[in-house]
């Protein structure tokens, strides 16, 4: 991931959250969204579709 002193685009501050292997994902969205389950699901659908639109 660059660093955050660096600006990115929109598609690589997407690919670098999102496009994270699953462990490191977790544990950020894990902090994200310690007090609100309903916005670590939101965080998990994003990525699936992410994910998947990647594959395309």
């Amino acid at each position: 991931m660059k660093n955050v002193s660096q600006s990115m685009d929109p598609d690589e501050a997407a690919q670098a959250f999102f496009g994270q292997d699953e462990a490191a994902f977790n544990r950020m969205v894990d902090d994200l969204a310690t007090n609100d389950p309903r916005l670590a699901f939101v965080f998990q659908r994003t990525r699936k579709r992410f994910l998947e639109a990647k594959k395309t």
